[in-house]
């Protein structure tokens, strides 16, 4: 076999073998849709519920904060699921800090202003082996992302001056209790 002929055999099967593999990576390419989640349209929308972050009563070792979102006057949604969080610099670039989510198939629940729902999120401060402080980045603001399969909304708020070391662990939405 002469080397022009293996040299166009090589090209054709490289083109082959690519054509191959961007079909195989397409084929199981799909992005969910509003419509396709039931009661898309019910999600909670930054203009039905406000958005605060408080203290968090924390463990030995721990801090973080509550996440909760209440809704408006009049109004009624739904969430589920744990809010994104992503912490922003000064300049209001993302600082980077890890951020791990529960897994599983979350609990939807309706917000409404008798019924506001909450998070929680912690960090570790404290290296339980020395008793040293845990170094970390100083946050300029938190982004708050809305939980939900179709909710690409968020809130920014700002951070209370903590430094947040990472990785930090957030809870999925839960009801607060009833007085």
């Amino acid at each position: 076999m002469s080397p022009v002929f293996r040299t166009k055999h090589t090209k054709t099967a490289a083109i082959a073998g690519s054509a191959l593999l961007a079909g195989i990576a397409l084929a199981g390419t799909a992005q969910a849709m509003p419509h396709d989640h039931p009661d898309y349209d019910e999600y909670c929308t930054p203009e039905q519920v406000d958005v605060t972050v408080g203290p968090l009563d924390h463990a030995m070792m721990h801090e973080g904060a509550d996440v909760r979102f209440t809704a408006k006057p009049g109004e009624s949604c739904l969430l589920g699921g744990a809010p994104g969080l992503n912490f922003l610099d000064v300049q209001g670039d993302s600082a980077q800090i890890p951020t791990r989510y529960p897994e599983g198939t979350p609990e939807v629940h309706r917000v409404d202003e008798a019924h506001p729902v909450s998070a929680a999120f912690s960090y570790q401060v404290t290296d339980p082996n020395t008793g040293n402080s845990i170094p970390g980045s100083v946050p300029g603001a938190l982004e708050i992302s809305f939980p939900g399969p179709v909710s690409p909304y968020s809130v920014t708020v700002p951070w209370n001056g903590a430094t947040v070391p990472g990785p930090v662990t957030v809870t999925d939405l839960a009801p607060l209790p009833q007085p």
